[in-house]
């Protein structure tokens, strides 16, 4: 089965019970597409966001925040164009101790959040196509490391999933070296 469109990665719980840090009056770089609340950014040599790309790695693999929405509360929302480059944003910033809940796939297909993932480090990755702009999820076969899964819904919530149903839901925590690189504007 082809890979779901229901992939957005979420903040699941923050290690300390404090809500994480959302930075406001941010700029956004141009020609990232039409983006989507969450979509996964980088904060550029430059000083504006991008859009983060599929785990490579390489020097390219940087995911320093997620994206909020608009700065300005009149703004159109959800974004129906691409915005111009400076256009204010809020961007919640990654913190490597918390854990987020991410889709699983394998090769792009959809694939079951198995007790076997745990423990592992994955890619993950990142939709261009238009409408899914921003989509994320955690790829089984990218082993370009960005996140470490700690455990799987299934085993937390297990009334609501299981360790067999496609698309799983992993638990990982971003690591340190991917939240703390910097990257030059793309």
């Amino acid at each position: 089965m082809a890979a779901s469109v229901k992939k957005q990665m979420y903040l699941y719980a923050t290690a300390d019970g404090v809500a994480p840090e959302v930075r406001a009056n941010q700029k956004i770089s141009a020609s990232e597409g039409i983006l989507i609340p969450g979509a996964p950014l980088f904060l550029s040599t430059s000083g504006t966001w991008d859009l983060a790309i599929t785990s490579a790695g390489s020097s390219n693999d940087a995911w320093h925040g997620f994206l909020v929405g608009l700065q300005d509360p009149t703004a159109t929302w959800p974004m129906t164009a691409a915005q111009a480059v400076n256009t204010e944003i809020r961007v919640l910033i990654i913190d490597p101790d918390d854990t987020y809940a991410v889709r699983v796939n394998a090769s792009g297909t959809d694939s079951a959040a198995t007790q076997a993932i745990i423990g592992n480090n994955y890619g993950l990755t990142v939709s261009a196509t238009s409408g899914q702009v921003g989509y994320t999820s955690l790829d089984t076969d990218n082993s370009n490391a960005t996140v470490k899964v700690t455990q799987v819904m299934g085993n937390v919530e297990p009334s609501k999933y299981d360790l067999t149903s496609t698309p799983g839901v992993a638990l990982v925590k971003f690591l340190a070296a991917v939240v703390t690189d910097t990257q030059a504007t793309s």
